[in-house]
């Protein structure tokens, strides 16, 4: 009994040892918050003498190499990472001084390597982050904040999430609608034969028209058809094409979309052939765009689809 005792006195004194340790660890902790006040409304990514701005315009946002340009739409999903990483950096250890030049070549913080993000609420800076090296795992960054000349390492690979282009922040959708609005897509080839694909009704009641000035003959498949119909409710472009470019190569065809009461109209090139290793390339212009576009071969395929695989 008596021993037992003493297990017991002896189990408890080293967890209360264990408490006084965690609580004094936690006590002397380094990490540190840096939370914003202000919601920036204009970001500036300097990578060299790469610059990417980032604009609010409206309740969306903008991307520019020009801050004086007029910009292009953003992917949405992208900027709101770029934000909530600025808006609160979360420093775990303080690991040096950027004052020193030996930390600033040790963390990849001079000027040639390290890429420095500002932040703006109208003209005023709210936070610059100065981004070097990531950690050995990946998983953190080693950066200094705003004035001061601290290098922390920072949770998250910052590096990779602000090594951004305006390309690889631009969105490349085309169009997007609703599938259901879609009343008729032609297909008029540069040969000078054309088809269209029509439906009227609703529900149970749609009914399938299509016409192919002679080169079709034979009843419409309703799911093939509503399929076909389908994948043209989205079109996003593989990359943009420089603002004065026009689409290169072979001329295949025009597609004209109906939906909605709205016409869409779409011009397809072929720009380089199918290889062995490799599948053919396509570029485009469309209404919806001032811009033209690279479509890539799964994309370009739809527009491809004969008529006669539409009937039973």
């Amino acid at each position: 009994m008596q021993k037992r005792k003493l297990f017991l006195l002896c189990a408890c004194a080293v967890l209360l040892l264990i408490c006084i340790l965690q609580a004094v660890t936690l006590k002397r902790s380094t990490v540190k918050v840096f939370a914003l006040k202000d919601s920036p409304d204009s970001l500036l990514i300097e990578n060299g003498s790469q610059k990417t701005w980032i604009l609010k315009d409206g309740d969306s946002w903008k991307v520019s190499a020009d801050e004086n340009k007029e910009g292009y739409a953003v992917n949405e999903a992208g900027i709101d990472s770029l934000l909530n990483a600025i808006k609160s950096v979360k420093a775990l250890d303080k690991v040096g001084n950027a004052a020193n030049e030996a930390a600033r070549i040790r963390y990849d913080l001079t000027d040639s390597k390290k890429i420095t993000v500002k932040a703006y609420s109208g003209n005023k800076e709210v936070r610059k982050l100065s981004i070097g090296k990531s950690s050995s795992t990946g998983s953190q960054s080693y950066v200094s904040i705003d004035s001061s000349n601290d290098v922390y390492l920072a949770s998250g690979n910052l590096h990779e999430t602000f090594n951004k282009s305006v390309s690889d922040l631009r969105s490349k959708s085309v169009w997007t609608m609703d599938k259901n609005t879609i009343g008729s897509v032609a297909i008029k080839k540069a040969d000078g034969s054309e088809w269209k694909l029509s439906r009227s009704g609703q529900g149970e009641n749609i009914e399938w028209k299509l016409d192919g000035h002679g080169i079709v003959t034979g009843e419409v498949d309703a799911q093939k058809a509503e399929n076909w119909l389908g994948e043209f409710a989205s079109l996003t472009a593989a990359d943009w094409m420089d603002d004065d470019a026009s689409p290169e190569g072979k001329y295949l065809l025009t597609c004209e979309i109906e939906a909605g009461g709205k016409n869409i109209a779409l011009d397809l090139f072929l720009s380089k052939e199918e290889g062995e290793d490799s599948p053919a390339e396509y570029s485009a212009s469309s209404t919806e765009s001032p811009y033209a576009f690279e479509l890539a071969a799964y994309s370009a395929r739809k527009f491809l689809k004969e008529a006669g695989e539409l009937l039973k």
